[in-house]
């Protein structure tokens, strides 16, 4: 069984997930905010997953470095991790449309 486990994605442990929400948490002071976060392992990697909605009078550019940021807070809190985060205006309805995983 635990061979076979350690063959299967899954979910982060709580307390890595934890890790990665205090580190979200962080940012919420700037007006920041963030929905379909989706954590996985696949072996010794990490793989995280969120979309970032930042207030809507930001440039492309603030919101970039604002992901890269938050990227490479989360790598320092978990080394080892790959994130893909997408990045979107926090007043747009269109912007809460894409949580579900089949879309």
């Amino acid at each position: 069984r635990e061979s076979v486990s350690g063959l299967m994605d899954s979910a982060l442990p709580a307390d890595e997930q934890a890790l990665i929400l205090k580190v979200l948490q962080a940012y919420e002071s700037e007006g920041v905010k963030y929905h379909a976060l989706r954590t996985r392992q696949s072996g010794a990697m990490r793989f995280v997953s969120l979309h970032v909605l930042v207030p809507d009078e930001w440039t492309v550019r603030r919101g970039h470095r604002l992901l890269e940021e938050i990227e490479a807070d989360i790598r320092q809190a978990l080394p080892n991790t790959i994130i893909f985060t997408h990045l979107e205006a926090l007043n747009d309805l269109l912007s809460y449309d894409d949580i579900p995983l089949d879309r």
